[in-house]
């Protein structure tokens, strides 16, 4: 199968209807892209996504607090200012991922900072983790207690931009490089960054924001935003 797909083809893939599919492109619950107007997925992300419906138990009181006891997770709670990186140095995607993963470990959220950026960089070359529209959510294939500390989100900004292989063929500015130890914990930030980034007009701000403080408001109110839709 291609690594691109159409709507209709994940519906195909996933054995579910087209109907099914939309509803879930559109509540965030399913990775996703909008490039010219047409909902695109990566097959990839797409397996990474069915692997993370998967349940484990994670490995911090955190992750069992989020997985057993509630149906959201707040993403506004997992972003530190010390994380934040208004201005990324590297130039390419293996720079921008060993400065994200630097960073990281400074912070004491991964515990071997080798073996994490040789996974990043594994899952890279399978498919970009870039989604388009100048985003992209780098994370490890399979989410690991023994190399991550606790869920959190380490956020980069290019001001330039680099080629990170995105599936619009366009440059990537923003990375948010994810961090759990669950695959339950890995799947809800993945959706509810989804339902964030959908709102029309939050990507062109987020790609704005140049404070640390900022993004972390930028969240929040895309929280509020969701929580305001429901």
């Amino acid at each position: 199968m291609k690594e691109i797909l159409t709507l209709q083809e994940v519906a195909e893939y996933l054995q579910l209807s087209d109907k099914t599919i939309l509803k879930m492109v559109k509540s965030g619950e399913i990775p996703c892209a909008k490039i010219a107007n047409q909902w695109r997925f990566s097959k990839v992300m797409l397996d990474d996504w069915i692997t993370a419906k998967m349940e484990v138990i994670p490995q911090n009181d955190f992750s069992r607090l989020v997985e057993k006891e509630f149906d959201f997770i707040q993403i506004s709670r997992l972003i530190d200012e010390s994380s934040i990186l208004p201005e990324l140095k590297g130039t390419t995607g293996p720079q921008v991922i060993t400065e994200l993963a630097e960073n990281a470990y400074k912070n004491e959220l991964i515990a071997n900072k080798e073996e994490f950026i040789k996974k990043l960089l594994e899952r890279e070359q399978i498919t970009s983790t870039s989604i388009g529209q100048g985003i992209a959510l780098p994370h490890l294939r399979k989410p690991c207690g023994t190399i991550v500390t606790e869920p959190k989100i380490v956020i980069g900004k290019s001001t330039e931009g680099i080629d990170f292989s995105s599936m619009d063929g366009k440059k990537t500015y923003i990375f948010l490089l994810l961090l759990s130890d669950s695959e339950v914990v890995h799947l809800k930030i993945l959706s509810k960054l989804s339902q964030i980034l959908s709102i029309n007009g939050n990507i062109d701000k987020l790609k704005k924001i140049k404070e640390p403080k900022e993004f972390i408001k930028f969240f929040i109110i895309g929280e509020q935003q969701i929580n305001n839709k429901e």
